[in-house]
């Protein structure tokens, strides 16, 4: 069994896990552990700073979780499409999200390195002012972030610390190029007093 689910995608052996689980079927631990992504979700805190971003955004809203990556796509599409055409060149790519639970209304935006002269369809700018921050560093699963959330949350309780506005999620690669979901790389910024 063990050889069977090394050659498996990890999502097909995330699902095989569900059902067997979920059917009473017992794992050995050996197994379960090595079919469970969220045994090696990584996250490390660093308190620094960051400069100021120039941004080319759209605000849009996904009706359910399973909506955020299509609505992101889209929106980074259009935002991508723009600052191409336009020789912009894009650093960072960034979401705010304005709920805890569905819908998610959101700002999904690609920093750049000047602000346009001119925007077109519903692309916006602004500049984020830069300051102390505190990032969560994650390697793993998104439907792990709320753990890089919680880290920040205990990091500011037991430092005294207040937050300066909204935290946002930074991008660091394509989920649709990584070999598994643990290699997902996510900075959360928490922008600090």
């Amino acid at each position: 069994m063990k050889k069977i689910i090394q050659t498996l995608s990890p999502l097909l052996v995330v699902i095989m896990l569900i059902v067997l689980t979920g059917s009473g079927v017992q794992l050995n631990p050996g197994l379960e552990e090595m079919c469970n992504p969220r045994d090696t979700l990584r996250i490390e805190l660093e308190n620094t700073h960051f400069k100021d971003m120039s941004l080319l955004f759209i605000s849009d809203t996904a009706a359910s979780t399973q909506a955020i990556g299509v609505v992101l796509g889209k929106a980074y599409g259009e935002l991508m499409k723009f600052a191409n055409s336009n020789r912009l060149q894009p650093k960072k790519f960034i979401a705010w999200y304005y709920s805890v639970q569905p819908p998610w209304p959101m700002d999904i935006a690609v920093e750049i390195n000047i602000i346009p002269p001119q925007l077109n369809g519903r692309i916006q700018t602004r500049i984020l002012k830069g300051g102390e921050v505190l990032i969560a560093h994650m390697w793993g699963p998104y439907d792990q972030i709320s753990q890089a959330y919680s880290k920040i949350q205990t990091w500011m309780k037991d430092n005294n610390r207040k937050e300066k506005g909204k935290p946002f999620e930074v991008y660091l690669n394509d989920p649709s190029t990584v070999k598994s979901p643990n290699e997902i790389r996510t900075d959360v910024y928490q922008p600090v007093e």
